[in-house]
């Protein structure tokens, strides 16, 4: 398979998307209103999970063993999220209405680190005297996708086995995609229940199709001139025609991202100095969120404070990458190289 591409640009991408969309909204200044007009968090998300389909595929495929591939999963997503989550209960406490004994003997501290490591941030997303008048208390509402993003982990090995036993892949992922579509419906729209629209069946069709592009990575590279202008065409119907069932996005979209990354040759390095993706995903919800219960959107002026964010959560990645991420994939990495040098 063709190892260049520009995989890294696009999460990074789609990470300063989020970012900017969570700024619009979440700062409620109308000065950054107009960063709705080229940002969209829930088409961010699902690119990431179509990427995420396609390269944890084809990490699956080239892992020796089971094992190995969820320690490789799991050191992926883990430290940085544990590092964030104690961060934040810590270093927030400074910037509560409560004091530094009474936030730290509130119960509610302790269920938020509980049930977030857990991944279900829903069931207590907010911390004690903070954010209270802002739009939301969540300190870090970005982080629900990352409870999809590791059922998605789990559910692949299944995937494949469900593939290798009947030897019909489509048969296998089409099922998973139409399912997906008519769970989002049926929780949207007949349920009206969009937040359970959002959980991991609803975004299955992204992920299984990240899943067969991969697995049909050559077909796609041959005809990526035919199956761009085709996938482009599908975007167009989907968006006149405006199905409540969308049956042609997620596919239409997933070619486009996945040829886009083989095909911008001049973007295959972006990441030469570091994956900073996930560190500007998990922190930046949080800085935003300081900044709105301090009203410095308000105070001062809104696009110099918005680059201000946008500074801190970069800082923030960095250091992440650096002395948290790289640390632990590199300590993996040194392990399965002693490891392969012993066999030899």
């Amino acid at each position: 398979m063709n190892n260049k591409n520009c995989f890294d640009f696009l999460r990074f991408f789609f990470a300063a998307n989020i970012l900017l969309a969570h700024l619009c909204e979440l700062s409620q200044n109308k000065s950054l209103e107009f960063l709705a007009t080229f940002s969209n968090s829930s088409i961010a998300v699902q690119g990431f999970f179509i990427i995420s389909g396609f390269l944890v595929a084809k990490s699956y495929t080239n892992t020796p063993s089971l094992k190995e591939y969820f320690i490789k999963r799991a050191k992926r997503i883990l430290p940085a999220y544990i590092v964030v989550l104690l961060f934040s209960a810590v270093t927030l406490s400074f910037f509560s209405s409560f004091s530094f004994l009474d936030y730290f003997t509130d119960i509610n501290v302790y269920k938020y680190l509980g049930w977030n490591s857990l991944f279900l941030n829903f069931m207590h997303p907010c911390l004690p005297g903070l954010f209270e008048n802002n739009l939301m208390c969540a300190v870090n509402g970005a982080l629900w996708t990352l409870k999809v993003e590791e059922g998605f982990y789990i559910v692949l090995p299944f995937i494949f086995y469900a593939i290798k036993k009947s030897k019909k892949p489509f048969l296998i992922l089409g099922s998973l995609y139409f399912l997906s579509l008519l769970y989002w419906f049926f929780m949207d729209f007949y349920l009206n229940q969009p937040l359970l629209a959002k959980q991991l069946p609803g975004y299955i069709a992204y992920f299984v199709t990240g899943i067969f592009l991969f697995l049909n990575f050559d077909f796609v590279l041959q005809n990526k001139g035919k199956l761009l202008i085709a996938s482009i065409f599908g975007l167009i119907i989907s968006n006149i025609l405006n199905f409540q069932i969308d049956i042609l996005y997620p596919a239409a979209f997933g070619t486009i991202v996945i040829i886009a990354a083989y095909s911008l040759p001049f973007l295959n390095n972006f990441g030469k100095y570091g994956d900073f993706t996930y560190g500007l995903y998990i922190y930046h919800f949080p800085v935003i969120q300081l900044f709105r219960q301090y009203n410095l959107f308000e105070k001062y002026n809104p696009i110099v404070m918005a680059f201000a964010v946008i500074l801190i959560t970069f800082f923030f990645a960095v250091l992440s990458w650096f002395f948290i991420e790289k640390r632990f994939l590199d300590r993996f990495k040194n392990k399965d190289i002693k490891q392969k040098m012993a066999v030899c």
